[in-house]
């Protein structure tokens, strides 16, 4: 299939087919796609917001926020620390950012690949220190 130079890998399409490939279970809301992560025994949902050129993913960290100003803090000392994206509080829960800009076809996948194991890579990192944060330890 010909794809015009001009034009921007469409993320919603991309995302879908990297789902699809790793097997994983998802719920597709138009643009907005929801998923659990895993990694060493931890889960996680992760939620994705697509557009042409661009995918944004939120890891969002199960551990309800207790008293939001040393959240806050935490958020803060960890963004000094992490390369890409970044941690805000929302809904009561500490949630990372990351996203992959899409700007050709055979890399786009790469990219949406890349972006999701960053984020799934930080909050494994910091698990406990966002639990603690958050008020449960």
């Amino acid at each position: 299939m010909d794809r015009p130079f001009e034009t921007l890998p469409d993320g919603g399409t991309e995302l879908a087919a990297l789902l699809e490939r790793s097997g994983a279970a998802y719920r597709r809301e138009g643009e907005r796609f929801r998923f659990l992560f895993a990694a060493r025994g931890r889960r996680w949902q992760t939620v994705c917001d697509c557009q042409p050129g661009l995918v944004l993913a939120y890891g969002i960290h199960p551990a309800p926020v207790g008293d939001p100003q040393p959240a806050l803090e935490l958020c803060c000392r960890l963004n000094r620390v992490v390369v890409q994206g970044g941690f805000f509080l929302q809904e009561e829960r500490f949630v990372f950012r990351t996203g992959a800009f899409l700007r050709e076809y055979w890399q786009a996948q790469e990219e949406i690949a890349r972006a999701l194991e960053y984020n799934a890579a930080v909050l494994s990192r910091f698990w406990e220190e966002l639990a603690a944060g958050g008020g449960l330890i």
